[in-house]
């Protein structure tokens, strides 16, 4: 029987394995931390000054990659910036997909850039999906929660791309993501029509707290403070609005024995939800990712998931002991 990268790898976790045979399969790496909205969950978007604002450059992504080529099956290529502000994404792209034609890349962009040039080199880089980050369907409802943003920049750009696309042989996945708020829940039947009309893919996403907080501190800190965001239908909500409480919240985590997150400045985390540099697990820049992947810090984070009773020594216990939230 042949195993599957995934089932690998959930078959290690399955057997308790600290420090692991293989490198991991999905890569999270971050074009850079600078963004031209101000998204107010987001610490980006309120100059959270805990990890140093960088660009990833071309010479550091080759580095990432060409160590993990062998294993990788996908790289995500956003986490805390616009990835279309690194005038080398579309090259990084193109790097990887001739190396690795099969390899799924992905981006996720809010879509605020004037520069249909730089939009028609993506379409044609190679890029397999693109995440489209708008949630609204007026200027009204979509500046509420993307501030600084254009709506109607965003979906002149949605247009262009799908008009792109439809003339593409192989197909690009664009997906409209729309987070669902309580200013905007009652637009969801609108945005499906929407994207329909234009021609690309919608998916209704929930809401989560402050994308820094939510695993640093108990839940129902977080829901509590931003209660005034948290849709009232439940059906759109992750949150119990009346118990403070996570709706579905992970008994455990995988993240430590398929993935791997690179900041744009070569800091390496265990996932892409960590936001602070002084929770490092290391520096591609210092060290190789395959002694990264194996080092104390990554061996004690999967001890830590492993065993609920373990003191948290890494930010994989803190997230622990808060609850593994489910999204």
């Amino acid at each position: 029987m042949i195993l599957t990268k995934k089932r690998k790898a959930k078959l290690f976790k399955l057997f308790r394995a600290r420090q692991l045979p293989y490198l991991p399969y999905s890569l999270g790496i971050d074009p850079g931390n600078i963004c031209n909205l101000k998204c107010p969950l987001c610490p980006t978007g309120l100059g959270d000054s805990g990890a140093q604002k960088s660009f990833l450059e071309f010479s550091l992504f080759k580095l990432v990659f060409d160590q993990l080529k062998e294993s990788l099956s996908e790289i995500n290529m956003f986490n805390w910036g616009e990835p279309l502000l690194n005038k080398d994404l579309t090259k990084m792209i193109r790097y990887a997909k001739e190396v690795k034609p099969l390899i799924y890349v992905i981006t996720s962009t809010n879509l605020n850039i004037n520069n249909d040039n730089l939009l028609e080199e993506v379409m044609n880089s190679g890029i397999d999906k693109i995440i489209v980050s708008c949630d609204g369907t007026t200027k009204e409802s979509y500046g509420k929660y993307r501030v600084g943003g254009d709506f109607g920049l965003v979906m002149r750009n949605l247009r262009f791309l799908a008009e792109k696309n439809s003339k593409l042989a192989r197909k690009v996945l664009i997906v409209w993501n729309f987070i669902v708020f309580k200013h905007n829940e009652h637009e969801v039947e609108i945005v499906k029509k929407m994207s329909k009309d234009i021609g690309v893919d919608c998916n209704i996403g929930l809401m989560r707290t402050s994308l820094k907080d939510e695993i640093l501190k108990p839940h129902h800190e977080g829901i509590a403070k931003d209660m005034d965001l948290i849709p009232d239908n439940p059906i759109y909500s992750a949150y119990d609005k009346c118990s403070l409480t996570v709706k579905k919240v992970l008994k455990t985590c995988k993240k430590p024995w398929q993935s791997i997150a690179v900041n744009s400045n070569g800091l390496v985390f265990p996932c892409c939800a960590v936001y602070e540099e002084k929770y490092s697990f290391g520096d591609v820049k210092k060290d190789s990712i395959k002694d990264i992947w194996n080092n104390r810090k990554f061996v004690l984070a999967r001890q830590e998931i492993l065993n609920k009773k373990r003191p948290a020594c890494t930010i994989c216990g803190t997230c622990r002991n808060n609850g593994f939230m489910h999204m």
